[in-house]
């Protein structure tokens, strides 16, 4: 898992140019110190590392599916793009 993230990582900063700020480590990943360290030792070169625990991503769902159930913002079809 660590290099198979390592490499999106890596792929990513390519498209980017180089151009990266910082590589953010979040999620229930982030608790994880053996694979946050696995992480860092293969792409600490690229940009500082930030682990940042926290499983804040299912609330921000909820969050957005209830704004989109309010009609306070458009409900984004993505079948569209992967045609």
């Amino acid at each position: 898992m660590g290099y198979q993230i390592s490499k999106e990582i890596g792929s990513m900063a390519a498209v980017l140019k180089g151009k990266v700020d910082a590589v953010v480590l979040t999620g229930g990943v982030a608790y994880s110190n053996y694979l946050t360290e696995y992480i860092e030792s293969h792409v600490g070169f690229i940009a500082p590392v930030i682990v940042k625990p926290g499983e804040d991503e299912m609330i921000a769902l909820n969050e957005g599916v209830m704004r989109a159930s309010a009609g306070e913002e458009p409900v984004k079809i993505y079948e569209n793009e992967v045609k």
